[in-house]
């Protein structure tokens, strides 16, 4: 009997501190923020955050990178250089950071973090004890925070979509104010501003609101709750109004700079056929450079095609190949890069366009390498890795790191002591054992067993679906367009846990409503 009690009481204590956590989820979320700003410099994410955030505006951070990234992220660096310096280069030209200035470009990202997970809780129809549980779950995958502390465009990945998602949620939910329609459409805009694979993510909410008003008028809606025909409408024009804000800005800059606007696509896609090209005989890329050359009569297709097959990928030497073919037929600056860009695109859709079995299984084994082994471990060490690799490219090209390289970010010493760290840090590694594809099929069955039960309504189900639906959707479209790493599965992380924390915590029964938007705790 006292045993009994005592489990009693110390259930009752923990419902009790769950519940609390789900009225006030922020210190939660704050602390493993204040874990990696204790333990860690901030994290770099290799060349690539070197082109967007130091390089002067030129094609690369217009172009291959979405430009509202790698100019927004350099606000903090002008507001506090100039404050502490008096004076710190336009957003526009190359960076010299200090250390406290790339500490403030990370403490924002924390910042935002916290406020888009803030959200996605409180747009959950859930009671205070599930929205706990789930503010423990999202505060315990390391990979969003190990990002949020990396200078890099990834680090808006789990903002974004978090923001997204929980905006998204609203509206699905019948909850939505024109604050959910505002931070939806600014978060989408960030989101394919930043990364151009985001760009998957304008079919979501449109796509779900039209499905469930579809299904709405069924006569048999199979638990499907009637859904109005004026929000499927008002996400098709926020998504629509996000996408053109976009555009617009990427125009503007493209014919500031002097950049024609083109896709560069092509080199990503490259990079991906030379993963399956590379492996093969010389005999095999004899065929292959013949059924390739067929899907084209343009010569300097062909000659691409050839390039690819013979030299490389893009970066490992066609680009350059290509340029100085391009010398010998008198193209010259702004147009040579620009006819680069298409010869390099028509040819690798040349190869796609072939269904060459390699080609698929190749793409078909990065897919699966996302579910398994893949885990919250694996993407999250990827930014600690990437500042030690930044070792190599600065020795390598030290003009490419002029402004920055002096940081103690890339002292040796640093770099390798934070991968060090980074490999034994609990934190870090306490999800090691739980690679995605469990995660999937835990909630997927979760989400099944609540429905059965009468939990978790059709409706409810459906929106879960959707969002797991499109981070696989976002993951296969990467693994089409280049080559597989880690920090690449970001994406799908984020979707499979947003999808988990919706389907096994939302509910419709009373008490779990959404709190009315923009008072009290539900103010996000």
């Amino acid at each position: 009997m006292a045993l009994q009690l005592r489990l009693r009481s110390a259930g009752s204590l923990a419902f009790k501190t769950l519940a609390f956590i789900g009225r006030h989820p922020t210190p939660i979320l704050i602390l493993p923020s204040l874990w990696f700003l204790l333990r860690y410099l901030p994290f770099w994410k290799d060349i690539d955050a070197t082109v967007q955030v130091v390089s002067p505006a030129y094609d690369d951070n217009l172009l291959h990178f979405p430009p509202v990234y790698s100019f927004l992220a350099r606000v903090p660096f002008l507001v506090i250089d100039s404050l502490f310096d008096g004076h710190a280069p336009g957003i526009f030209e190359h960076q010299h950071p200090s250390l406290v200035a790339v500490y403030g470009l990370i403490v924002v990202q924390h910042a935002a973090l916290w406020i888009a997970l803030r959200y996605f809780i409180f747009s959950v129809p859930a009671r205070d004890t599930a929205r706990g549980a789930i503010a423990l779950l999202l505060a315990s995958i390391a990979s969003f925070y190990a990002f949020a502390h990396t200078c890099g465009s990834e680090a808006m990945t789990p903002i974004t979509y978090f923001l997204v998602f929980g905006a998204g949620i609203r509206a699905l939910v019948g909850r939505a104010t024109w604050r959910s329609w505002v931070i939806y459409t600014a978060a989408l805009f960030l989101a394919i501003g930043s990364r151009h694979i985001n760009l998957i993510l304008l079919i979501w909410l449109p796509g779900t609101a039209a499905l469930l008003f579809l299904l709405s008028l069924l006569p048999v809606r199979a638990g499907v709750h009637p859904f109005r025909a004026l929000t499927a409408l008002t996400a098709l024009f926020c998504t629509l109004a996000g996408f053109g804000v976009e555009k617009i800005v990427l125009a503007t800059l493209c014919r500031q700079f002097g950049v024609v606007e083109r896709s560069t696509l092509g080199s990503a896609m490259s990079d991906r056929i030379a993963t399956w090209v590379n492996r093969l005989s010389a005999d095999r890329k004899q065929d292959l450079l013949n059924s390739v050359q067929r899907f084209t009569d343009d010569p300097l297709v062909k000659l691409t095609i050839q390039f690819q097959i013979e030299v490389g990928s893009y970066d490992n030497g066609t680009g350059s190949a290509l340029e100085v073919a391009l010398q010998a037929r008198g193209f010259e600056g702004e147009k040579l890069l620009v006819q680069r860009d298409q010869l390099i695109s028509q040819s690798s859709l040349c190869f796609y366009r072939t269904f060459n079995p390699g080609l698929l299984k190749v793409i078909l084994d990065d897919f699966w390498h996302g579910f398994l082994p893949t885990n919250d471990q694996g993407i999250a060490i990827a930014a600690p890795k990437a500042t030690f690799f930044s070792l190599d490219r600065i020795e390598q090209n030290p003009g490419d790191w002029e402004g920055i390289k002096g940081l103690p970010i890339f002292l040796p010493a640093n770099a390798k002591a934070t991968l060090e760290r980074a490999n034994r840090d609990n934190m870090i590694r306490h999800w090691r054992w739980l690679p995605i594809l469990v995660w999937t099929l835990l909630f997927i069955g979760l989400g099944a067993w609540r429905t059965v039960r009468g939990v978790l309504s059709g409706t409810y189900l459906l929106i879960g679906l959707s969002i797991l639906g499109t981070g696989t959707l976002v993951y296969a479209a990467n693994c089409v367009c280049i080559y597989v790493l880690p920090r690449y599965a970001l994406p799908l992380l984020v979707a499979v846990i947003a999808f988990g924390c919706f389907v096994s915590a939302a509910s419709s029964a009373p008490g779990a409503a959404l709190p009315p938007e923009g008072k009290g705790k539900s103010d996000a």
